[in-house]
């Protein structure tokens, strides 16, 4: 049986669309999406994840005086515009429509990369209350939330390129 399923290259492309003019493309999922080699999907490392590195890079900075917290602030809102964009495409008509068409499979590894999304969105809320409250907590579980929420995206990114390479094996097999 062949399922429908979700466009992901329209997915993709929201994924990877660059939110400001000058900015870079969004690369949320640790890797680019869709880059082919020898016929298999290919990702990067999550320890390479930019926005992961820059979320740990501000934190550590803050931690031993390297920025200020107005430093903290300005790249954890970076960040945080970026996720939020991320959010937001989920609303969009053309991502529903095609969310609407999708198998239950598909239609899960979308809701979980949204989980993941809200996840990271949360525990940078967590980190920006530690400029207000200066609790450590705030700093540490704050960075572990968003750390533990890119490891659910990184696995949620590995699921779907499995089916991806399921899908093209049972294409494969029907020619």
């Amino acid at each position: 049986m062949t399922r429908k399923p979700v466009d992901m290259s329209a997915l993709s492309n929201a994924f990877q669309m660059p939110v400001e003019e000058d900015s870079a493309p969004v690369n949320v999922l640790a890797g680019a999406l869709g880059k082919r080699s020898g016929g298999s999907k290919k990702k990067g490392e999550l320890e390479e994840a930019p926005h992961l590195l820059a979320v740990r890079e501000a934190v550590e900075g803050l931690r031993n005086g390297a920025i200020t917290a107005e430093e903290f602030d300005e790249a954890l809102s970076k960040v945080h515009l970026q996720i939020s964009e991320l959010l937001e495409l989920f609303d969009l008509g053309q991502v529903r429509r095609e969310l609407a068409k999708a198998d239950e499979e598909n239609r899960q590894l979308a809701e979980r990369t949204r989980e993941g999304l809200q996840g990271v969105e949360q525990g940078l809320v967590r980190l920006m209350n530690y400029l207000e409250s200066q609790e450590i907590e705030d700093l540490e579980e704050g960075l572990a939330q968003v750390e533990a929420s890119y490891l659910d995206l990184d696995r949620t990114q590995d699921d779907a390129l499995l089916l991806v390479e399921e899908d093209d094996d049972e294409d494969e097999e029907d020619e």
